[in-house]
């Protein structure tokens, strides 16, 4: 049997009443590979993504993450998984380090040493509250809570907003590396650039519609 791919959607389908945000999404992303997902604001990438995490239901069609169904498993493949939201809403009153301990429990523990690694690596202070971090380094933080497990799958939407270009070049260092360990990355960006420098594939959206999936070249 071979492995299950990292993500796959079948005819993927979401309307809010008469909007289609999401039309018939076929996809299907490899264990190993950086996946860019592009289009403009309201092309229907974040729903997507919430989509195939059961944070709203389709309307018709499937998804599975790791091959566990998206909606049957949705607490399993919170397991396997890294996430960063496009809304990071953290809580304004702990610090940085009290944000990873809140998540880090959740998961069943972390190796604090890789915690230490990743946030010197993006220059992340933690022992700030984060209602008084810039939203870049808020989404630092954010990061760090999605790499700190070494998940098997990075779902991350628009990733590098508010980071500097120093910052952002070591955050494409570590996706490099989740990739050539045979992990996964899946990166919905609306910035051509950031993706061409990363993804070994791109899919393009636009008004719910997937209109290319090819290599970056």
């Amino acid at each position: 049997m071979t492995d299950p791919m990292a993500i796959h959607t079948d005819k993927l389908t979401k309307h809010y009443g008469d909007v289609r945000a999401l039309v018939d999404l076929d996809l299907d992303i490899r264990p190993g590979e950086i996946f860019g997902f592009l289009g403009p604001n309201g092309a229907g990438k974040t729903t997507m993504i919430r989509t195939i995490l059961d944070e709203i239901r389709p309307t018709s069609g499937s998804a599975s993450i790791l091959g566990l169904d998206s909606q049957e498993k949705a607490v399993e493949i919170r397991h396997h998984i890294g996430y960063v939201p496009g809304d990071l809403a953290l809580y304004p009153n702990l610090t940085g380090k009290d944000t990873l301990t809140y998540f880090a429990n959740l998961r069943g523990g972390v190796d604090w040493g890789y915690v230490d690694q990743l946030a010197e690596r993006l220059g992340a202070d933690l022992t700030k509250k984060v209602g008084e971090l810039s939203s870049g380094n808020r989404q630092k933080v954010g990061l760090i809570q999605a790499f700190m497990n070494r998940p098997e799958v990075l779902i991350m939407d628009e990733p590098s907003s508010g980071l500097d270009p120093l910052v952002q070049r070591e955050f494409q260092a570590m996706m490099r590396e989740v990739a050539g360990e045979g992990r996964t990355v899946f990166l919905s960006s609306h910035t051509l650039s950031e993706v061409q420098r990363v993804a070994d594939r791109v899919g393009i959206i636009r008004h719910g519609h997937l209109i290319a999936v090819e290599g970056v070249a």
